[in-house]
């Protein structure tokens, strides 16, 4: 569910600036450059201050999850042929330029409060900067033109925001619904699902800040019959991602996994995991074999909401997979390889951005971090 370019600029980003922690640490046997654990060690938290991995199987926490204060939230993904976060989401409507004509400051002042709820998160934030123009509203319409409108239908249904959603629901608290007033006197009430769309677009379209990244996006499609000789078909290594569950969940730091090995792009919160062992060989050389079956858990979409999600786990599911964990003679984690269904289904990498300021992004967004400050009050 995102723009395939948008994709490899991220991945190219935090790649460059995660090479300095690549090189400061060992790169293990069998983990190329693109899976090194250590690619993870800077993921939200600890983007200044790089956690130093446990790598010794034995010693690996086996399950864990973030406690509820760093829980993940659920939302949508502002689909982009629905209009993205312009979509007014309690009535479906997807406004124009022609709609936008017609809202003037005075109108709106005539308009009920209720009425005014019903718009969309831009248009809301338009209001209560006083932007009469609708400036991010048009910006939002030019974005999303080109597969929502007339067009509408062309596009790729997975087309969104889910980059924004993923990392926004790590590190921001699940706001509540709030009502302000713009310097005009119009009353604007703000649902727990506007403020998130907006904390959704600032993440994933404004805020490109420090950021890490493991495994390698394959791009063949399902029926390509070059897709299993491609190098990224197997994408993140099983025992790197065992390694970057073991280590960050159980410090509370969550990340952003890509579920799907295919083409689209489905970014998805990570909140927890279970490793079971179900077998085990010595192999030449002192190592072991370990069988494993590798659960993940992760917060999938749901519809926009005036009120806040809260903690249902109606949104979490459970990813199941199986792999082959190589361990060295002094048993740390070395390699891995996906095995049975797990083959072909399976993530396909994980990342994590570290959000900016809003406030040292512009009026916009300054105006942003203060309605959402206080739907946390």
């Amino acid at each position: 569910m995102y723009w395939r370019n948008k994709i490899l600029s991220i991945l190219t980003i935090v790649s460059i600036v995660s090479i300095f922690f690549i090189l400061s640490n060992a790169v293990f046997a069998g983990f190329d450059s693109n899976n090194n654990p250590y690619r993870m060690s800077i993921a939200g938290k600890f983007t200044n201050n790089p956690l130093n991995f446990n790598l010794k199987f034995d010693n690996l926490p086996k399950s864990g999850r973030l406690n509820d204060e760093n829980m993940p939230w659920a939302d949508d993904y502002y689909a982009t042929v629905e209009g993205g976060i312009r979509n007014r989401f309690q009535t479906g409507k997807i406004p124009t330029r022609f709609d936008l004509f017609f809202m003037s400051k005075n109108k709106l002042k005539k308009m009920k409060p209720e009425e005014i709820a019903k718009l969309s998160p831009t248009e809301k934030l338009d209001i209560f900067m006083g932007d009469y123009n609708f400036s991010f509203t048009k910006e939002e319409i030019d974005r999303t033109k080109g597969v929502c409108g007339f067009l509408r239908g062309i596009g790729k249904g997975w087309w969104g925001l889910c980059h924004g959603w993923a990392q926004a629901a790590l590190q921001y608290k699940e706001p509540n619904c709030v009502t302000v007033k713009n310097s005009d006197g119009i009353e604007i009430k703000f649902g727990s699902s506007d403020v998130k769309a907006l904390l959704t677009y600032f993440a994933g379209e404004v805020c490109n800040t420090k950021g890490c990244s493991a495994g390698t996006r394959c791009e063949l499609k399902n029926d390509d019959p070059k897709r299993k000789e491609s190098p990224s078909y197997m994408d993140i290594n099983p025992g790197s991602l065992l390694v970057i569950l073991a280590n960050l969940i159980p410090n509370n730091q969550g990340f952003v996994m890509d579920r799907t090995s295919d083409v689209q792009v489905w970014n998805q919160p990570v909140f927890g995991y279970n490793i079971n062992v179900l077998s085990e060989k010595n192999v030449v050389g002192g190592g072991r074999e370990i069988e494993v079956e590798l659960s993940v858990d992760w917060v999938t979409e749901q519809k926009p909401n005036m009120q806040p999600h809260g903690k249902s786990t109606r949104a979490h599911r459970r990813s199941d997979y199986t792999a082959i964990i190589n361990v060295d003679k002094q048993g740390n984690v070395v390699d891995g390889k996906w095995t049975g269904d797990s083959i072909d289904e399976h993530p396909d990498f994980i990342w994590m951005n570290q959000t900016g300021n809003m406030c040292d992004y512009g009026p916009r967004w300054k105006a942003l971090d203060s309605i959402y400050k206080k739907s946390i009050e």
